[in-house]
């Protein structure tokens, strides 16, 4: 059967609802939303498909015109209010959208045109309609299905362009990988909207029919654990930082029940397998995942499940990264270029980008051609991340970007925070450099569980067990928070900023 619509045809699209702490929407609300933005403007011009950037208040009726305008056709440059206008403003003239989709009252000053909540969700007579072929948007594996824009090293933001095909992909993994979790009935997105994150959860909904929750005030953690009692959460899927704030929330908490949570899943950056003991009793014994990949290789590439592999706790070991998705492959590279058992990650397959938007440059530089197959240029998207590979797994040891050296020793920063997380009283670290290149240090910046009192030679003393001499940090600074970044990930430039 010929495919109208890559994204949804043959998925549980016409099963999904959404809702807020003040909004519920239905397929029907969809449906009348894609008819708005086809009366406005065709997806395709001149058989260029077209852009929708999305500019509203975090809520259900964001995820739903996302869902509108792929069912029209369209891919989606989500956008966000709280980032500074000029910003905005800056992306949507790169993008030259058919649309920018903002809310009732907004004051918007740009050349695109405009459409309100109201309008787009007020078509009475689609919203009657119930047929999920109506209307039919042509969207073709080669189409792009979204466009997410990161921060991007030099503070230029880096224009993700991924197809259907490859979210397409990602979205039939999920159907494979997590089908034991086809029956859960509501997930919640905590994530920022803007990152892919909220793909990764607005996949598992379309492969299972799955309400789509949205925390209105994501990083207000009572009021996310109101949402996961109130509304019986089943799947919950964050960054580190949030799953931790909201398990030491709960801890405290009189009368907090996380009992509802029967999947959890945890991406973005590294955390303690105490995260994982902490979400297993809390929960009575929900499944935690956790799940790896870069935003170039559409949401995931690596997972696995760690609540059934608390032995590779005991042994010491970090946090894994774990196995490569069925669909995809993989290989680690030495700095010749040459496959090794300790390298750069690097992954090809269905899932990747198809490039920066307007970067040609940058785009090349992300990949490198498969040396596995000198007869053909077969790209290998570069990760960035050093990785090796015991009993199955993936461990990462640290960005090549953050590798330093120290005293003539080569030291991933990462890899000696990992080893501080693995020490009784610790809830997270992160290792950071300071000084010049000659005199070169390292420094930890440390989270205590509560109650525990811990001194930097007591770290130093216990780490003597676990890592080289020269690995030891030089400095000790105890936090009660973090700083974090656009990402939610802890923000180790300000935390050097602090030396």
């Amino acid at each position: 059967m010929f495919n109208l619509n890559q994204i949804f045809d043959g998925s549980a699209f016409s099963s999904i609802g959404y809702f807020d702490s003040e909004t519920t929407l239905t397929v029907a609300d969809v449906l009348a939303c894609a008819t708005a933005l086809v009366a406005h403007s065709p997806g395709r011009i001149d058989g260029v498909q077209q852009g929708i950037c999305i500019l509203m208040s975090r809520g259900a009726h964001y995820i739903a015109a996302m869902f509108a305008a792929w069912r029209a056709g369209f891919y989606v440059v989500p956008l966000n209010s709280a980032w500074p206008a000029q910003k905005n403003l800056d992306i949507i003239a790169r993008i030259q959208p058919a649309a920018v989709l903002v809310d009732d009252g907004a004051s918007l000053y740009t050349d695109f045109p405009v459409l309100t909540t109201s309008a787009l969700f007020a078509a009475p007579a689609a919203a009657g309609n119930d047929d999920p072929r109506h209307p039919a948007g042509r969207l073709l594996a080669s189409d792009i299905a979204y466009v997410i824009f990161t921060s991007g090293s030099t503070g230029e933001p880096k224009g993700v362009v991924i197809s259907a095909g490859s979210f397409r992909s990602y979205i039939d993994w999920t159907r494979r990988y997590l089908g034991d979790y086809a029956q859960a009935q509501r997930l919640l997105l905590t994530s920022e909207l803007t990152f892919d994150i909220t793909m990764g959860d607005i996949a598992f909904a379309l492969a299972f029919g799955t309400a789509i929750g949205v925390a209105r005030h994501n990083t207000n953690i009572p009021s996310v654990l109101a949402m996961i009692m109130r509304h019986k959460i089943d799947v919950l899927y964050s960054v580190p930082t949030t799953h931790l704030a909201l398990v030491g929330f709960a801890k405290q908490k009189k009368g907090a029940d996380l009992s509802t949570l029967r999947l959890i899943l945890s991406g973005g950056d590294r955390f303690p397998w105490q995260l994982v003991r902490d979400y297993v009793a809390l929960t009575g014994g929900a499944h935690f995942f956790n799940v790896y990949g870069p935003t170039e290789v559409t949401i995931n590439c690596f997972a696995t499940r760690l609540d059934d592999k608390f032995e590779l706790a005991e042994q010491g070991k970090p946090v894994p990264i774990g196995a490569c998705f069925d669909s995809l492959d993989h290989v680690l590279l030495d700095d010749e270029g040459l496959p090794a058992a300790e390298g750069e990650l690097c992954v090809t397959g269905p899932q990747l980008m198809l490039g920066y938007h307007g970067d040609r440059e940058r785009t090349a530089a992300a990949f490198i051609t498969d040396p596995r197959l000198p007869f053909v240029d077969r790209p290998l998207y570069r990760t960035g991340d050093i990785g090796y590979e015991e009993g199955g797994l993936m461990y990462l040891k640290g960005r090549i970007d953050g590798l330093v050296k120290i005293r003539g020793y080569r030291i991933h920063p990462d890899e000696v925070s990992k080893a501080i997380d693995t020490l009784p009283g610790v809830e997270v670290s992160a290792a950071v450099t300071f000084g010049g290149q000659s005199d070169a240090a390292l420094a930890a910046f440390i989270k205590l569980k509560p109650g525990v009192t811990l001194t930097g030679p007591e770290i130093s003393r216990a780490l003597k067990d676990l890592i080289p001499a020269y690995m030891i940090p030089a400095r000790y600074e105890f936090v009660a928070t973090f700083p974090l970044n656009q990402s939610g990930k802890i923000d180790k430039k300000a935390l050097a900023e602090r030396l």
